[in-house]
Order: C-alpha cells, then structure tokens, then sequence
C-alpha cells in the first residue's frame, strides 16, 4: 500500500501550456496537458495556485471539477474542468487579465481513489505579464516645435487596459542638453517637470513651475503602471519650444486681481504686470508704485512708478515695466496703487524672464 502514491505518480505526468511572457488571460491558466500511462480511466481534479514574486504571497487560489481522463494524452481546457472555484487575495485579480506582474504558477494534479485523494503531479510555471502596448505617446508631436511654455501633454492608454489595476501614469519632462540623445536625457537629467499617480492619460505642466525656454528641446516619457507591482513606459519624444513663445507667455499670463490685502504672490512674465481691478470709485487714473518687499518700510526706496487710465467698472491692466528697468529674478516685489478714496490695492510678484 505504501508504494500507491509513486505507483500512481509515475502513471500520471502533467505538463502546463502557460505562455513564458506576454498577456495571459485567467482561462489560459487551465490550459495543460495530462498524460495517462495507466490502463484505467482515472477521475482528477487540479488545484492552480498563482503566487506574486515581488509580493511573496499567492493571488489566486482555484479548484477544477472533476477531469476524466483514459489512457493517452489529453489536452485540457477551461472548458474541461468545470466547475471552477476561484479565490482571490484582492479585486484587481478577478477580471478575464491577470494584471501585469511576474507570477509563479503552482499545480497539482489529484487523483480520486477508494483510498481518498492523492496528489499524482505537480508542476511550477514562471511567466512575465506584460501589455501588448505600453502607453503610446500623442502631442506633443515627436521632434515638434511648440509655441507655448506650459504645453498639454496627451498619451493613449497602455492595452489591454485591464492589466493595469489600478491604471496610474508617471510622467517626466527633461531638457536635452546639445549633443545629447534623448535616452540619456531622460536617464541623467533632472526633471525641469514630473508627476505620479495621474488618472487620466493628460496632463497639463503648470505655470506654478518654471516655463520652457525658448529655442531648447525636451524630451518626455510616461510609464504606466498598475499598483506598485507593473510599470509599462512609453517611448521618449522631444519637442523644441520656439523662438516666438516669448509673446506667447505674456498672451498666455493671466490677470491677477489687486486687493486690499493681498499677499499672495504670483509670476511676473517678461516685466509685463498684468492687473485685474474694480474700479468703484470712477477714477480716471491711478499712479502705481513698484518695489522690492524687503524695501517696503524702507523711507529711501527707489520705486519704479508709472500712471494707468482707467475706466469705470472692470479693468484689465498691462504695463511693461522692463522699459524703465530689469527687475532682480530672486526677490520679491510689490505693485501698490492707491485710489482718491486713499485705498490702497496691492499685488505681489516674482519676475521671471525667458530668453528670446
């Protein structure tokens, strides 16, 4: 009696038929061969279970029906090991994908006896899941020149989208220095942009942050990534911003509203304020005092002070002020106007100027 179970291994072998890499669909797990060297028709079950590498923990816990099998080879599929229990560690793995990822995939083969069950083979299948397409990049074009500093970045989501749960994108923007390749751009250089765990295949840089120099190329890549245990990048395009963005950023700059108290501070593109402000009064023009906010309560300041007409209502006011001077890009400065109602309206502003 003790020699049952070797008698009955060597009997039965069992082979898996699990793609070593690509994408693989849950059904594909039942996909193996059974080899019955016996004479007798044998009833089975297989117990599948698949174990994340990175993780170190099984994801997927299943149970066939019963499999009948005679003497010979018999291929099985999904459709010959019905019912099947599933059980699973987390959501993200009851779709018709298994999410990308490295897996090990753990069978045994059990053979229904008078005795009780007896496991007769086991087998243990690697395989790397990966995205038939990683995120494909779409504007900026590849080797394009833009007009504006803060682009719209937009790319197409990686597929099957079902391999990514949950669907998050890295995305990293870089300058190439002269005689760079893109590659090693993206590989070396630090991020004059970055941002993670976006949920929508766009993103918009921010005038928060610097903009784009004129006349320099970029380059830019997404990664695509499901939790923390797939990631899929892209490819790496470029784009160069043009020589006539500089007009584009004042164009683009908003209005920032003066008020009463404002200390609030914004970007001041090219040394052109632009001013949003109410006129209740019926003023017909104000005078309007530049200066650094260190130099505030400071009695022999020099400021930098120009004259507005202004209308009744709503005014939207511009004002070079590089005409009279360049201001300092590492302080802080101060528009002060004060109405015939001796109000007094403020706006605060760092200077940043792009290189034509």
């Amino acid at each position: 009696m003790l020699c049952l179970p070797f008698l009955i291994k060597a009997q039965i072998t069992l082979t898996a038929q699990l793609p070593a890499s690509g994408i693989l669909l849950k059904d594909q797990l039942w996909n193996v061969m059974i080899i019955n060297n016996g004479n007798d028709i044998v009833t089975l079950r297989l117990e599948v279970e698949v174990r994340d590498i990175l993780q170190g923990q099984a994801v997927i816990n299943a149970n066939s029906g019963k499999i009948i099998v005679g003497k010979g080879i018999k291929l099985i599929t999904v459709k010959d090991v019905q019912p099947i229990m599933y059980n699973y560690v987390a959501t993200e793995f009851s779709g018709n994908y298994l999410p990308c990822g490295s897996y090990l995939v753990n069978y045994r083969l059990i053979q229904e006896t008078t005795k009780g069950d007896v496991p007769v083979a086991d087998e243990v299948v690697r395989t790397n899941i990966t995205p038939l397409n990683p995120p494909l990049l779409a504007s900026p074009a590849d080797k394009s020149s833009m007009e504006t500093v803060y682009p719209q970045f937009n790319w197409i989501p990686p597929a099957p989208m079902q391999m990514f749960n949950p669907l998050s994108y890295d995305i990293v923007v870089v300058a190439v220095e002269e005689g760079q390749a893109a590659k090693e751009a993206i590989e070396y250089n630090r991020p004059v942009y970055s941002n993670t765990n976006l949920q929508s295949p766009s993103e918009k840089m921010p005038t928060s942050y610097g903009q784009l120099q004129t006349g320099k190329t970029y380059a830019w890549q997404v990664w695509a990534r499901g939790g923390n245990a797939c990631a899929a990048q892209s490819e790496i395009w470029t784009f160069t911003i043009g020589k006539d963005s500089v007009k584009k950023i004042i164009e683009q700059a908003p209005y920032v509203k003066i008020s009463r108290t404002n200390t609030e501070v914004t970007i001041v593109h090219q040394g052109v304020v632009k001013m949003e402000y109410f006129n209740a009064g019926n003023d017909k023009q104000a005078s309007f005092h530049v200066y650094k906010v260190t130099d505030k309560e400071n009695k022999n300041r020099q400021d930098i002070t120009f004259d507005m007409p202004l209308s009744s209502g709503q005014n939207f006011l511009q004002h070079d002020i590089s005409k009279k001077a360049r201001l300092d890009e590492k302080a802080v400065y101060e528009v002060s106007m004060t109405n015939a109602r001796g109000e007094e309206w403020l706006m605060r502003f760092v200077p940043v100027y792009q290189q034509p």
